[in-house]
């Protein structure tokens, strides 16, 4: 191996099989590589772009403020797009209607038990009930339009708003498709359907609602035709949530007008029935002499409402909830009796049948958040408690009336005569707390999940009647 230069050009000759010695690869080395790395750069290192994601980028203003040439915005994708209209946007209705509407019938049916039974939590409902609440809506253009309505204009009464008449258009819609259901001759079935049946009872409902009575008594008559012709008032006994809407419904009308019920008959498939006998205390042996003196039917009435009202004291401290089976015989079996009987005007046994009735509407009537009127049964108790002045009663027992009365059946316009009243109750059974009062009216009949809120209300309004007068 040689090495020669001519002109400045270098020359490697290499006639070897051997390596060439390390300054001749050098050499070879170097000449290779000249002029190759002139006029280059060596490239700058490259700053990371920052990643802004979602919730980042909630501030633009803020992130506007950082300069930088440098930011890129990438949103992070993820696997659940973004959601397109409301939920209720492909949900099929059995009428074509405004989808607000429908949400807040929607949002009635998630407090719906709450807001109509005072006693929901010690009352075992089905899972299924709300299930057979909902489903119709997409198939029954008749209860479409009624449940719209009706949720609507009790929202309105509950919140005091003034009805704009938007609901109206559901109305007459609900009546046209009701009206041509019941006309057509084809299949009877739809006419005396379950799904109808729960139509004209919420047409009455709201019409008592809307203190409509003509309107309401005509649809319950219309639905008394319709029960008779499925078989009466028993056939209903396996759909129990609807039957005991039906007989709320016929009680809150008799209540309100003084009507005959329409459907006591319900008494000739129930017996009284027995519950727990309530913890003996000394009031409770002056009831019993009371009760020894009275009618047989309306002694044990009231032993039957005793017994119930100790068995939801007792479901409502262990946490446990009794069939509604069970609250629908109590209901019956003890305010369709009582309406059946009267006394005279001016006897004890009258006062003890209207308190009980009284005390009975304030637990199987009245609902939670909005509270019932019924003018027709408030004067008749009224009337009777003025009466019965002169009659030898225990004070504790007219104390038990006066506060039975003014949390079931009396207004705001009764507070003239009834708290002063109370007022010298109290005074007689020498009352200084509440715990106090409410120890004499549980040894008679009371519900402390119920009562307690508005018999405490009623007694601080009684108490500062003292500072007034």
């Amino acid at each position: 191996m040689a090495t020669t230069q001519a002109s400045g050009m270098p020359f490697v000759v290499s006639t070897s099989l051997d390596k060439p010695d390390p300054n001749l690869r050098k050499f070879i080395r170097k000449h290779v590589m000249m002029g190759k790395n002139r006029g280059k750069t060596r490239p700058t290192k490259k700053k990371e772009k920052k990643v802004m994601g979602l919730s980042e980028m909630s501030h633009p203003a803020k992130d506007l403020t950082k300069s930088s040439s440098n930011t890129t915005f990438i949103v992070k994708r993820h696997p659940i797009p973004p959601k397109v209209g409301s939920e209720l946007s492909t949900v099929h209705f059995a009428d074509d209607v405004d989808l607000s509407t429908v949400a807040v019938v929607l949002r009635f049916s998630s407090i719906a038990k709450q807001a109509l039974f005072p006693l929901e939590t010690c009352i075992s409902f089905d899972q299924g009930d709300k299930k057979q609440w909902i489903e119709p809506l997409a198939f029954d253009a008749a209860y479409l339009h009624t449940m719209i309505f009706t949720t609507h204009d009790y929202f309105n009464l509950l919140l005091r708003r003034t009805p704009s008449g938007e609901t109206s258009p559901h109305f007459f819609k609900t009546l046209h498709i009701l009206r041509e259901r019941l006309l057509c001759e084809g299949d009877g079935r739809s006419k005396v359907s379950i799904l109808t049946a729960s139509v004209v009872l919420a047409l009455a409902g709201h019409a008592l609602l809307m203190n409509e009575y003509v309107s309401a008594r005509h649809h319950m008559e219309g639905l008394r035709k319709i029960i008779d012709l499925r078989g009466g008032i028993a056939t209903f006994r396996g759909s129990s949530k609807l039957l005991i809407e039906i007989l709320r419904c016929d009680l809150g009308m008799a209540f309100y007008t003084g009507s005959k019920p329409l459907f006591s008959d319900i008494l000739s498939s129930e017996p009284f029935l027995q519950y727990p006998e309530p913890s003996p205390t000394s009031s409770s042996c002056k009831v019993d002499n009371l009760l020894s003196g009275m009618p047989n039917e309306l002694a044990t009435t009231w032993r039957v409402m005793e017994g119930f009202c100790s068995l939801i004291n007792l479901a409502a401290k262990s946490t446990t909830r009794i069939p509604k089976e069970m609250f629908l015989d109590a209901m019956a079996s003890v305010m369709y009796r009582l309406l059946g009987t009267e006394f005279h005007t001016n006897s004890t046994n009258e006062l003890l049948r209207l308190g009980l009735l009284a005390f009975s509407s304030s637990v199987f009537l009245q609902w939670k958040y909005m509270r019932m009127s019924y003018p027709y049964f408030s004067a008749m108790y009224k009337d009777c408690l003025t009466r019965a002045v002169a009659l030898d009663m225990p004070p504790q027992l007219q104390l038990w009336f006066l506060v039975v009365g003014a949390i079931s059946v009396f207004t705001e316009a009764d507070d003239e005569w009834l708290k002063p009243w109370l007022r010298v109750s109290m005074n007689l059974c020498k009352i200084e707390l509440w715990i106090d009062m409410k120890c004499i009216l549980s040894s008679f009949m009371w519900i402390d999940l119920v009562h307690d809120e508005l018999g405490k209300g009623v007694f601080d309004s009684a108490s500062l009647l003292t500072i007034t007068l």
